[in-house]
């Protein structure tokens, strides 16, 4: 049941992305804001600078419960964090917590030929749930990971994410007003990577707009190395190609997905561990 029950959920996202994919498409390289499900998405620019990273060294501050102390990489103020997924489990489940219920998927432009895993399922059948990568060597305590990769996407590029509260696979928003901003720890190779975060002016379920959702987004730059994010809902822009939400800041108090952006490349890598609120 786990593995199917995240893929209604997606439907509603899938509609009408296409078209803004192609409409925003140039030859700028703009990276893609995806929809929640396969072969559909819309490609955005990143809105801004790059995410600066807080650090390059492993705290191991790892835990499986849901909130707990950490310092930042690079020697910042302690942060009080709300835990969304570990990755410890090794389920296609964020950690059912604080109202929470979402599931990670795959999506991407939908170009022949080309490959994407854990492979998009856009009809929902459940036959491939995503799956969680072992980390070997392990990130200090950390021994698994969210992670895409693939080759070949021409259109805007590929994806994975989840949605923050779908139970049952109807689509709802969450209240993230209490926290800061997110942060998570990434590598990887992929051009024009960048995390984006929609809410109700910029996903269809919010209402306010269709085939045009411009969706909050960061870019970040990835090495090979794991780096530790931490980036504030107030740095998260629109990326300009799309329906403007007609506010400047993005409204916490109503979000609907979180999900992790490539542009287009030949190929790309893309890993994602311990996500979480901060404040």
């Amino acid at each position: 049941m786990k593995n199917r029950i995240f893929l209604r959920g997606l439907n509603l996202v899938v509609c009408g992305l296409a078209v803004a994919a192609f409409a925003a498409c140039g030859d700028d390289g703009n990276e893609g804001s995806g929809g929640a499900g396969g072969g559909t998405g819309a490609t955005t620019g990143t809105g801004g600078e790059a995410a600066t990273s807080t650090g390059t060294t492993d705290p191991s501050t790892t835990t499986t419960s849901s909130t707990t102390s950490a310092t930042t990489g690079a020697g910042g103020g302690p942060q009080t964090l709300e835990m969304i997924d570990d990755m410890e489990d090794n389920d296609n489940a964020i950690n059912a917590a604080g109202g929470r219920v979402g599931y990670w998927y795959t999506f991407n432009d939908g170009t022949e030929g080309a490959t994407q895993e854990p492979p998009p399922d856009p009809e929902g059948t459940g036959e491939t749930p995503f799956t969680m990568t072992a980390l070997e060597p392990a990130r200090g305590q950390s021994t698994y990971a969210a992670r895409s990769w693939g080759s070949g996407f021409e259109t805007w590029g590929a994806g994975f994410g989840f949605d923050l509260n779908s139970p049952e696979g109807e689509k709802a928003s969450y209240d993230a007003s209490a926290y800061t901003g997110i942060t998570f720890w990434a590598k990887g190779s992929a051009r024009g990577a960048a995390v984006s975060i929609s809410d109700p002016g910029t996903d269809p379920a919010g209402g306010a707009c269709t085939d045009q959702c411009d969706k909050w987004q960061k870019s970040l730059t990835l090495t090979e190395e794991w780096q530790q994010f931490t980036i504030p809902f107030a740095d998260l822009k629109q990326g300009g190609w799309g329906d403007p939400a007609g506010t400047d800041q993005i409204d916490a108090t109503k979000l609907y997905s979180i999900q992790f952006q490539v542009g287009i490349a030949p190929e790309f890598d893309f890993y994602v561990d311990d996500l979480a609120f901060y404040n």
